[in-house]
């Protein structure tokens, strides 16, 4: 069975965005291929999102037939259906009410940040998950889209993640029951201003330096996300993904999402165990050592 690679874009010459296929460097209009292929037929209510698709089980099989119709075809059929993905416009793949990040998940990346501000590194792993939040309507960014710096910006900083997305609502939630809760998952890319420096003021302690590294999180453009979303189903072992980050096409971070601290399962009990979670909700599950403020 081929792996779905979903994403949202805005085909050439058009202003309203619509959901597609990566496909072999080619983006297929999944919406007309729907209509195309005599096998295809989404629920009669589906939201035309990537969401829509990963949290409609009718539309989603009707997606996966519509790929083995397509697989089949001429390759003008394919053509007359898809763009190259240089002529399109990427977006993130979902658009979440919330999007929630993981300090902290990486024991190595814990001690690498400790040790760089002189403190002995950390002896234990936290007791609970560390998180907290990007504003999404300004931060997300689609691949290819520039990350914009800010005029206070001094040490801006990488940090690879994989993010999971949330494919129905649910609060207090256990453990052993989390999973079903997870519609998929994408590449995201937690963007931070190390030594953010708004005003001259001078920092009081340890509260004062907490809240620059937070709002450096905070900044436009600040959240590139994607280009796809991979359903759930179509993954093996979330707790065994390799993670690599490269810049300027030099290996920077590579790890193993075995090496989270917390586990996707634990996160979401913890999270809802103080909100509701809901479909498109977007959880980054923290970055592995590697980072450019400890190099």
């Amino acid at each position: 069975m081929a792996t779905l690679h979903l994403v949202s874009y805005v085909p050439a010459n058009q202003n309203d965005s619509t959901v597609g296929l990566l496909m072999d460097g080619v983006v297929v209009n999944l919406v007309a291929a729907l209509q195309a292929c005599p096998e295809g037929r989404p629920s009669d209510a589906w939201e035309q999102s990537v969401v829509g698709v990963l949290t409609c089980s009718e539309t989603a099989q009707a997606v996966r037939e519509t790929l083995d119709w397509l697989e089949g075809q001429a390759e003008a059929v394919r053509a007359e259906l898809s763009a190259p993905r240089q002529e399109v416009k990427l977006l993130p793949p979902v658009q979440p009410n919330k999007l929630f990040c993981l300090a902290g998940n990486y024991m190595a990346h814990i001690t690498e940040s400790e040790s760089k501000i002189g403190k002995a590194a950390a002896q234990a792993a936290p007791e609970t998950p560390r998180i907290f939040m990007k504003p999404p309507s300004k931060t997300l960014r689609g691949d290819g889209e520039p990350i914009v710096l800010a005029k206070s910006s001094t040490f801006v900083d990488y940090e690879a993640e994989m993010a999971v997305i949330i494919g129905k609502e649910g609060r207090h939630i256990k453990a052993e029951d989390a999973m079903e809760y997870v519609a998929g998952i994408t590449c995201f890319n937690d963007i931070s201003e190390r030594r953010l420096s708004i005003w001259p003021t001078a920092e009081r302690g340890e509260w004062d330096r907490f809240f620059d590294w937070l709002n450096g999180k905070w900044m436009d453009s600040f959240a590139p996300m994607g280009p796809c979303v991979v359903p759930l189903s179509d993954i093996e072992d979330i707790h065994n993904l390799s993670l690599r980050l490269y810049l300027n096409d030099e290996l920077m971070q590579e790890a193993n999402t075995a090496d989270m601290i917390f586990s996707v399962p634990r996160t979401i009990e913890y999270l809802s165990s103080i909100l509701t979670i809901e479909p498109g909700d977007v959880i980054a599950m923290g970055t592995p050592s590697g980072v450019g403020a400890a190099r």
